[in-house]
């Protein structure tokens, strides 16, 4: 029995992360990446590898990862719960008859999965481009794993509306959107590699401009533009600080020039007019404040249901109505036409459903969340421990994903979770390395 004991003592000591043994961290990193990988094409491969790699991260954490348990990051798990099972009880007490029967803990927690699976990554320095790699690589060959291949992408040549079965048109366009972001952000990286890489990487940037065209989602054309705008903003006013006499006044030609090259590339184009007037009638009603007189389009339909959760908001405006607010907000607001009421089930903006499921408190928990992580990661790039491009990644990163959440609650969905789940790996594996100073 002392022998029994003492084994079970030594399994469940805490050591140092340099004691780790090299094959676990290696299953670990190997998991992560086959998860990334696979979750777009082969769900049931996915599974398998995402369970392993959670289940060994937090063993991990445990057994090895004293240095970091008390990162604010535990913290928000526990904040997470605390208020999901408040908002559930409130409902369970004012509205019992609308009420979930028990709470759902899962819609908010499961956001933090990429922090056991951060501790693998950040073991090995280039862990993180093998795991965004991968899910790159994942999403890019996507069209002829779920979706038709190349006949796919004739038909949206043709002026078909394709989306590759990855679920929806604007699920599609926030992978291919987040891919073609990264692979700006790092050319130089890439660059300085091999200039060979030049070529494989003009085809890729090129390729995931032509899906998210054809595409057609005019959410992701407005998230990219605004976030080409705010990125060259932010380097051209970095470089207009820097510069002296003529150097300005080119430095803000050529930003000039380029926004307005951009503005008449995009409104030269009829694909892209004709997607943008098909909400004429409603964006004229939203101009002149009638709005109801907004037709039930696609766009419409989302603004109606914002304005119908606005009453729900109002009611319980601290911690919401519990996980099933969206779905209240459609079902129970009767002026809403009923074959809109019977076909959706949640809001289209993250933002928003925030608010209605768990109120002022949830929003300013998810908002957080990013606070968090942008004042991390810039600190530890200010100190010179992560290189600038991971940044500039970040900030269009977050960029992007706001303006696309705000038509749609992407971390709501399977789709939006993954890619949430896997950005945020490589940048917490990267400020856990930074900070620590892991060794491989």
């Amino acid at each position: 029995m002392t022998s029994v004991s003492t084994s079970l003592a030594n399994a469940f000591k805490r050591r140092t992360p340099a004691e780790q043994p090299t094959w676990l961290i290696l299953l670990g990193i190997f998991s992560i990446a086959l998860y990334a990988f696979t979750r777009t094409g082969f769900s049931e491969i996915a599974g398998v590898a995402s369970a392993i790699a959670t289940l060994t991260g937090f063993w991990g954490l445990f057994k090895y990862g004293k240095v970091v348990n008390s990162h604010i990051l535990f913290r928000f798990v526990w904040i997470a719960i605390i208020f999901q099972l408040i908002s559930w009880g409130l409902s369970q007490y004012v509205t019992p008859e609308w009420a979930e029967s028990s709470p759902k803990l899962d819609k908010i927690t499961r956001w933090f999965v990429f922090i056991p699976l951060a501790w693998w990554v950040a073991q090995y320095k280039n862990a993180t481009w093998h795991v965004w790699g991968c899910a790159a690589l994942g999403i890019l060959i996507s069209p002829w794993v779920t979706g038709e291949g190349i006949s796919e992408i004739i038909r949206g040549l043709d002026g078909e509306r394709v989306f590759f079965g990855l679920r929806q048109a604007q699920h599609t366009s926030l992978f291919f959107g987040v891919i073609l972001i990264g692979f700006l952000c790092f050319t130089r990286t890439l660059l300085s590699k091999s200039k060979w890489l030049a070529i494989p990487l003009f085809l890729a940037i090129a390729y995931c401009i032509l899906i998210i065209y054809i595409n057609s989602s005019r959410q992701a054309w407005l998230a990219l533009l605004l976030t080409a705008f705010f990125m060259a903003s932010y380097f051209t006013i970095k470089r207009f600080n820097r510069a002296t006499g003529k150097q300005k006044l080119v430095t803000l030609s050529l930003f000039l020039a380029g926004m307005l090259g951009l503005s008449i590339a995009i409104t030269s184009n009829d694909t892209i007019v004709n997607r943008v007037m098909e909400e004429k009638e409603a964006l004229g009603a939203i101009a002149t404040l009638n709005f109801d007189d907004v037709p039930y389009s696609s766009f419409g339909i989302r603004l109606h249901s914002w304005v119908a959760a606005t009453d729900f908001i109002k009611a319980k405006p601290i911690f919401g109505w519990g996980s099933n607010g969206r779905s209240l907000v459609m079902k129970k607001t009767e002026w809403l036409p009923d074959d809109i009421r019977k076909e959706f089930g949640h809001l289209h903006n993250i933002y928003i459903e925030m608010l209605v499921n768990f109120g002022i408190i949830g929003l300013a928990f998810y908002i957080s969340i990013w606070v968090v992580m942008a004042k991390s990661l810039f600190k530890q790039i200010k100190a010179g421990k992560i290189e600038k491009q991971v940044g500039y990644f970040f900030m269009s990163f977050v960029c992007f994903w706001s303006i696309m959440n705000c038509f749609e609650a992407y971390q709501n969905f399977w789709t939006g979770v993954f890619y949430f789940t896997i950005f945020m790996t490589g940048i917490q594996a990267q400020i856990w390395r930074a900070k620590y100073n892991f060794k491989e």
